[in-house]
């Protein structure tokens, strides 16, 4: 019996040996695969790896060569900034330089004109609108009223101003102006050299289209053109454009005129309030001397 024991004892022993060297064994040959593995691995990937990071190095090259480093980048936006600003001020002073003959004008006019003005600026309009109506910088407490009348300082003319409009309503510090292209108005006028009446009733920014109450009267290009007093809404003389074009209606019931007004409707940024309209004067320039007209020459 003991016999048997130590018999099966030792066949344990022997079994746990040979398992044991067993996976020592397995274990060695593991690691020696492993080891192989990686050498084939490291063998296979690092071409790779090289020609991946030298691709990854050429497109970044490129992308710089094309958009340029960081700091090339934000010199660039530095400079586009720096230029917009140049621009922005240039149209400031191409602006100032557009607006100096009209400033000139405006200054010879409140200087020479036998009639009172009050200077004011469109501080409101609706683009769209601009032509028809704004709103000026002065009001109740400058001694503005309705009805007062607009004008405007114009060079290139034998006159000193040129008719705007009308104010409409008054505020306390501004008024509501409706110039002679608004629809609502139909403006009279006479025609300085034949002493003819007619009505302008149709307008765009420069021009304006009307006819002669009597087809028989007489009416040609370069005729000045004065608001003739009648309607007792413009008082006689205000300077209104000269006729550029005379024709006869199809049924010839009808001689229509074009105008062209010194007053550009669509770029109105000053304008003169008339003081006292009831005793308008006429503003012509005065004549200039022979020996004026050939220092100016």
């Amino acid at each position: 019996m003991a016999y048997r024991r130590r018999k099966k004892s030792n066949k344990s022993f022997l079994i746990t040996t040979i398992a044991l060297l067993a996976t020592i064994g397995i274990t060695s040959q593991t690691e020696g695969l492993s080891g192989a593995g990686s050498s084939l691995a490291n063998t296979i990937f690092k071409p790779v790896e090289g020609f991946t990071y030298s691709l990854s190095s050429e497109i970044m090259d490129q992308v710089e060569r094309t958009i340029g480093s960081k700091e090339t980048r934000a010199e660039v936006m530095r400079l586009e900034s720096e230029n917009r600003s140049l621009v922005m001020e240039n149209a400031r002073l191409m602006s100032i330089i557009n607006k100096e003959d009209f400033l000139k004008n405006e200054a010879k006019t409140i200087e020479n004109s036998p009639n009172e003005f009050i200077k004011a600026k469109v501080v409101n309009s609706d683009v769209t609108s601009l032509t028809s109506n704004f709103t000026i910088d002065k009001g109740k407490k400058d001694g503005i009223k309705k009805n007062d009348i607009i004008l405007q300082a114009i060079g290139d003319s034998k006159y000193y101003t040129g008719l705007v409009g009308k104010v409409t309503e008054v505020y306390q510090s501004t008024a509501r102006v409706e110039t002679i292209n608004n629809q609502a108005n139909d403006v009279s006028f006479i025609n300085t050299r034949s002493g003819d009446y007619g009505v302008i009733d149709k307008f765009t920014s420069r021009t304006m289209q009307g006819y002669m109450l009597d087809v028989e009267s007489e009416a040609k290009n370069s005729d000045i053109l004065m608001t003739s007093g009648l309607g007792g809404v413009y008082p006689y003389g205000i300077y209104i454009g000269t006729i550029s074009n005379v024709s006869m209606s199809q049924d010839t019931l009808r001689k229509n005129i074009t105008v062209d007004s010194p007053v550009d409707f669509s770029h109105i940024y000053r304008v003169l309030v008339l003081k006292g309209d009831e005793t308008y004067k006429l503003d012509e320039k005065a004549e200039q001397s022979e020996g004026e007209e050939n220092i100016s020459e």
